[in-house]
Protein backbone atom coordinates (compact mmCIF):
# COMPACT_ATOMS: atom_id res chain seq x y z
CA UNK A 1 0.00 0.00 0.00
CA UNK A 2 1.32 3.35 -0.95
CA UNK A 3 1.63 6.65 1.65
CA UNK A 4 -0.93 8.20 0.18
CA UNK A 5 -3.66 5.18 0.12
CA UNK A 6 -3.71 4.73 3.97
CA UNK A 7 -6.70 5.90 5.46
CA UNK A 8 -6.42 8.97 7.58
CA UNK A 9 -2.91 9.50 7.02
CA UNK A 10 -2.08 12.94 5.31
CA UNK A 11 1.37 12.73 3.42
CA UNK A 12 3.73 15.61 3.80
CA UNK A 13 4.14 17.64 0.46
CA UNK A 14 5.77 20.88 1.31
CA UNK A 15 8.37 22.21 3.95
CA UNK A 16 8.20 26.21 4.46
CA UNK A 17 11.67 27.60 6.11
CA UNK A 18 11.96 30.52 8.33
CA UNK A 19 15.52 32.59 6.89
CA UNK A 20 17.47 34.19 9.93
CA UNK A 21 18.58 32.03 12.35
CA UNK A 22 17.30 29.18 9.91
CA UNK A 23 18.52 28.90 6.78
CA UNK A 24 20.97 32.15 7.72
CA UNK A 25 23.05 33.87 9.81
CA UNK A 26 25.28 36.73 10.85
CA UNK A 27 28.71 35.59 11.87
CA UNK A 28 28.95 39.20 12.61
CA UNK A 29 26.43 41.33 13.16
CA UNK A 30 27.80 44.67 14.58
CA UNK A 31 29.70 45.25 11.44
CA UNK A 32 26.59 46.01 9.74
CA UNK A 33 24.77 47.49 12.58
CA UNK A 34 28.15 50.25 12.39
CA UNK A 35 27.99 50.57 8.93
CA UNK A 36 24.10 51.64 9.66
CA UNK A 37 25.45 53.81 12.18
CA UNK A 38 27.89 55.46 9.60
CA UNK A 39 25.08 55.93 7.32
CA UNK A 40 23.02 57.99 9.78
CA UNK A 41 25.86 60.14 10.65
CA UNK A 42 26.75 60.46 6.91
CA UNK A 43 22.64 61.62 5.70
CA UNK A 44 22.89 64.03 8.56
CA UNK A 45 25.97 65.33 7.93
CA UNK A 46 24.31 65.85 4.17
CA UNK A 47 21.14 67.95 5.87
CA UNK A 48 23.76 69.90 8.01
CA UNK A 49 23.62 68.34 10.92
CA UNK A 50 26.64 66.87 12.52
CA UNK A 51 25.93 63.91 14.90
CA UNK A 52 28.70 61.78 17.04
CA UNK A 53 28.88 57.84 16.43
CA UNK A 54 26.96 57.81 20.13
CA UNK A 55 23.77 59.91 19.00
CA UNK A 56 23.62 58.38 15.79
CA UNK A 57 23.87 55.05 17.35
CA UNK A 58 21.03 56.08 19.38
CA UNK A 59 18.55 57.53 17.40
CA UNK A 60 19.02 53.65 15.05
CA UNK A 61 18.19 51.95 18.17
CA UNK A 62 15.17 54.33 18.92
CA UNK A 63 13.45 53.26 15.16
CA UNK A 64 14.94 49.67 15.78
CA UNK A 65 12.60 49.77 19.13
CA UNK A 66 9.93 51.10 17.13
CA UNK A 67 10.03 48.64 14.06
CA UNK A 68 10.28 45.49 17.36
CA UNK A 69 7.14 47.27 18.75
CA UNK A 70 5.55 47.15 15.33
CA UNK A 71 6.08 43.29 14.84
CA UNK A 72 4.86 42.28 18.05
CA UNK A 73 1.68 44.38 17.20
CA UNK A 74 1.92 42.19 14.25
CA UNK A 75 1.98 45.00 11.51
CA UNK A 76 5.11 44.97 8.56
CA UNK A 77 7.59 47.26 9.01
CA UNK A 78 11.55 47.76 7.88
CA UNK A 79 14.09 50.02 6.26
CA UNK A 80 11.90 52.77 4.55
CA UNK A 81 9.95 53.44 8.14
CA UNK A 82 13.01 53.25 10.08
CA UNK A 83 14.89 55.74 8.14
CA UNK A 84 11.88 57.75 8.32
CA UNK A 85 11.76 57.71 12.15
CA UNK A 86 15.61 58.65 11.90
CA UNK A 87 15.19 61.51 10.42
CA UNK A 88 11.91 62.88 12.00
CA UNK A 89 14.32 62.73 15.49
CA UNK A 90 16.96 65.10 13.90
CA UNK A 91 16.85 68.43 13.40
CA UNK A 92 15.72 68.41 9.54
CA UNK A 93 13.05 70.48 7.20
CA UNK A 94 10.45 67.79 6.35
CA UNK A 95 11.58 68.58 2.75
CA UNK A 96 14.89 68.04 3.53
CA UNK A 97 13.59 64.52 5.72
CA UNK A 98 12.12 63.62 2.38
CA UNK A 99 14.97 64.16 0.20
CA UNK A 100 17.62 62.04 2.70
CA UNK A 101 15.25 59.49 3.41
CA UNK A 102 16.01 57.28 -0.03
CA UNK A 103 20.06 57.42 0.73
CA UNK A 104 19.50 56.73 4.64
CA UNK A 105 16.87 53.54 3.49
CA UNK A 106 19.59 52.17 0.82
CA UNK A 107 22.13 52.88 3.80
CA UNK A 108 20.50 50.16 6.41
CA UNK A 109 18.56 48.30 3.51
CA UNK A 110 21.97 47.10 1.73
CA UNK A 111 24.05 46.98 4.96
CA UNK A 112 24.03 43.51 5.25
CA UNK A 113 25.64 42.63 2.23
CA UNK A 114 28.47 43.71 3.26
CA UNK A 115 28.47 41.54 6.21
CA UNK A 116 29.11 38.36 6.97
CA UNK A 117 26.07 36.65 6.21
CA UNK A 118 26.39 32.59 5.37
CA UNK A 119 24.68 29.90 5.43
CA UNK A 120 23.49 27.49 8.33
CA UNK A 121 26.12 23.94 8.46
CA UNK A 122 23.80 21.31 6.82
CA UNK A 123 20.75 23.77 5.36
CA UNK A 124 22.45 23.63 1.92
CA UNK A 125 22.13 19.91 2.06
CA UNK A 126 18.24 19.80 3.46
CA UNK A 127 17.05 21.93 0.98
CA UNK A 128 18.44 19.54 -1.58
CA UNK A 129 17.42 16.24 0.34
CA UNK A 130 13.95 17.68 0.07
CA UNK A 131 14.11 18.37 -3.78
CA UNK A 132 15.45 15.03 -4.31
CA UNK A 133 12.49 13.62 -2.08
CA UNK A 134 10.26 15.82 -4.42
CA UNK A 135 8.72 17.58 -1.70
CA UNK A 136 7.93 21.58 -2.63
CA UNK A 137 9.84 24.52 -0.78
CA UNK A 138 9.13 27.76 0.40
CA UNK A 139 10.46 30.65 2.49
CA UNK A 140 8.84 32.95 4.90
CA UNK A 141 10.45 35.63 6.21
CA UNK A 142 10.11 38.40 8.41
CA UNK A 143 11.95 41.67 7.13
CA UNK A 144 14.12 43.94 9.19
CA UNK A 145 16.58 46.11 7.70
CA UNK A 146 16.82 43.64 5.62
CA UNK A 147 14.33 43.40 2.85
CA UNK A 148 13.03 41.24 0.31
CA UNK A 149 15.15 42.86 -2.48
CA UNK A 150 18.53 42.08 -0.34
CA UNK A 151 17.78 38.36 1.34
CA UNK A 152 17.45 36.95 -2.07
CA UNK A 153 20.81 38.29 -2.46
CA UNK A 154 22.55 36.90 0.15
CA UNK A 155 20.41 33.18 -0.52
CA UNK A 156 22.41 33.50 -4.17
CA UNK A 157 25.35 34.09 -2.92
CA UNK A 158 24.84 30.98 -0.32
CA UNK A 159 23.06 28.82 -2.79
CA UNK A 160 20.63 28.69 -1.24
CA UNK A 161 17.93 30.74 -3.52
CA UNK A 162 17.70 28.24 -6.79
CA UNK A 163 16.71 25.12 -4.10
CA UNK A 164 13.63 27.69 -2.98
CA UNK A 165 10.41 27.24 -5.58
CA UNK A 166 8.60 30.45 -3.57
CA UNK A 167 9.22 33.25 -1.52
CA UNK A 168 7.22 35.52 1.12
CA UNK A 169 8.95 38.33 3.00
CA UNK A 170 6.64 40.29 5.19
CA UNK A 171 7.56 43.42 3.22
CA UNK A 172 6.27 42.10 0.18
CA UNK A 173 3.83 40.60 1.26
CA UNK A 174 2.85 42.83 3.80
CA UNK A 175 1.98 41.02 6.71
CA UNK A 176 4.59 39.49 9.52
CA UNK A 177 4.27 36.10 11.40
CA UNK A 178 2.39 34.64 13.22
CA UNK A 179 -0.47 36.46 11.40
CA UNK A 180 -1.69 33.20 9.06
CA UNK A 181 -1.79 34.76 5.73
CA UNK A 182 1.79 34.68 5.05
CA UNK A 183 1.77 30.94 5.25
CA UNK A 184 -1.14 31.07 3.48
CA UNK A 185 0.43 33.21 0.17
CA UNK A 186 3.34 30.79 0.02
CA UNK A 187 1.21 27.67 0.78
CA UNK A 188 -0.96 29.07 -2.17
CA UNK A 189 1.57 29.26 -4.44
CA UNK A 190 2.60 26.15 -3.64
CA UNK A 191 -0.51 24.60 -4.39
CA UNK A 192 -0.07 22.83 -1.06
CA UNK A 193 -3.05 22.57 1.91
CA UNK A 194 -1.93 23.28 4.92
CA UNK A 195 -2.56 19.71 6.25
CA UNK A 196 0.25 18.27 3.63
CA UNK A 197 2.85 21.16 5.14
CA UNK A 198 5.49 21.61 7.43
CA UNK A 199 7.15 24.94 8.78
CA UNK A 200 10.81 25.30 10.25
CA UNK A 201 11.95 27.98 12.58
CA UNK A 202 13.57 29.10 15.59
CA UNK A 203 11.32 31.33 17.03
CA UNK A 204 8.51 30.48 19.07
CA UNK A 205 6.47 32.98 18.71
CA UNK A 206 6.19 33.70 15.02
CA UNK A 207 7.32 30.38 13.11
CA UNK A 208 5.59 28.31 15.30
CA UNK A 209 2.57 30.08 16.81
CA UNK A 210 2.07 31.32 13.42
CA UNK A 211 2.04 27.83 11.60
CA UNK A 212 0.28 25.81 14.25
CA UNK A 213 -2.66 28.21 14.05
CA UNK A 214 -3.09 27.10 10.02
CA UNK A 215 -2.86 23.71 11.36
CA UNK A 216 0.48 23.15 9.44
CA UNK A 217 2.92 20.73 11.64
CA UNK A 218 6.00 22.79 12.70
CA UNK A 219 9.84 22.15 13.63
CA UNK A 220 11.36 24.45 15.83
CA UNK A 221 15.52 24.48 14.93
CA UNK A 222 17.63 25.15 17.88
CA UNK A 223 21.34 25.30 15.89
CA UNK A 224 21.75 29.15 15.79
CA UNK A 225 19.50 30.39 18.75
CA UNK A 226 17.88 28.16 21.00
CA UNK A 227 14.61 30.36 22.10
CA UNK A 228 14.25 30.17 25.38
CA UNK A 229 10.35 31.73 25.44
CA UNK A 230 7.43 30.60 27.19
CA UNK A 231 5.35 30.36 23.71
CA UNK A 232 4.18 26.88 22.81
CA UNK A 233 6.73 24.87 21.55
CA UNK A 234 7.02 22.87 18.07
CA UNK A 235 5.91 19.20 17.34
CA UNK A 236 9.43 18.65 17.42
CA UNK A 237 12.77 20.17 17.60
CA UNK A 238 15.74 20.04 15.50
CA UNK A 239 19.37 20.73 17.15
CA UNK A 240 20.87 20.56 13.71
CA UNK A 241 19.79 20.72 10.05
CA UNK A 242 21.36 16.92 9.72
CA UNK A 243 19.20 16.31 12.52
CA UNK A 244 15.96 18.26 10.71
CA UNK A 245 16.77 15.59 7.43
CA UNK A 246 16.19 12.66 10.29
CA UNK A 247 13.03 14.30 11.35
CA UNK A 248 11.67 14.76 7.57
CA UNK A 249 13.00 11.15 6.79
CA UNK A 250 10.68 9.57 9.85
CA UNK A 251 7.74 11.86 8.49
CA UNK A 252 8.11 11.14 4.77
CA UNK A 253 9.43 7.23 4.90
CA UNK A 254 6.44 5.17 3.90
CA UNK A 255 4.82 2.81 6.80
CA UNK A 256 4.50 -0.78 5.92
CA UNK A 257 1.52 -2.03 4.32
Amino acid sequence: MRKRDVPGLVTLRAVTFDCWGTLLFERDAAQAQQLRVDAVSRVASRGGVGLADQAARAALDAAWRKHWDAWHAHRATGSPEMAAWVLESLPLEPDTQRELAPELERGFAEAALESQVEALDGSLETLEWLAAAGLRRALVCDTGFSPGRVVRQLLGRTGLLELLEVLAFSDEVGIPKPDARIFEHALGALETTPGAALHVGDLRRTDIAGARQLGMRTVRIRDHYDDPSEHAEADHVADSHAHLRELLAGMTRAPQA
